[in-house]
């Protein structure tokens, strides 16, 4: 038995929920066009929703990192600046 919950590839699922949000469409008017029901819709937008709240918190995590990122390079280039003047002013002593 086929599981019914794949019956309709991602390309068609794509379509149906873009052809939804078009203005002046509403959710029985698509599904009936695309000749599913009105749950099967309503479950894929709402999925389509959920993966939009999991794309944000990603998004929010890699944002997190890389100002992390920024901040430890920014403190990795300030402590070489520091190392290099610190060499050239011993190097200046020594010659001194």
């Amino acid at each position: 038995m086929a599981n019914k919950g794949n019956r309709y590839n991602a390309e068609f699922k794509k379509k149906v929920i873009a052809h939804s949000r078009q203005a002046g469409n509403t959710i029985a008017g698509t599904a009936k066009h695309f000749d599913i029901s009105d749950q099967t819709l309503r479950n894929w937008l709402n999925q389509r929703e959920d993966q939009r709240q999991l794309d944000r918190v990603r998004v929010m995590q890699l944002e997190k990192e890389l100002a992390e990122a920024k901040r430890r390079l920014a403190d990795i280039e300030l402590t070489n600046e520091i190392l290099i003047k610190a060499t050239a002013i011993f190097a200046a002593n020594k010659q001194a």
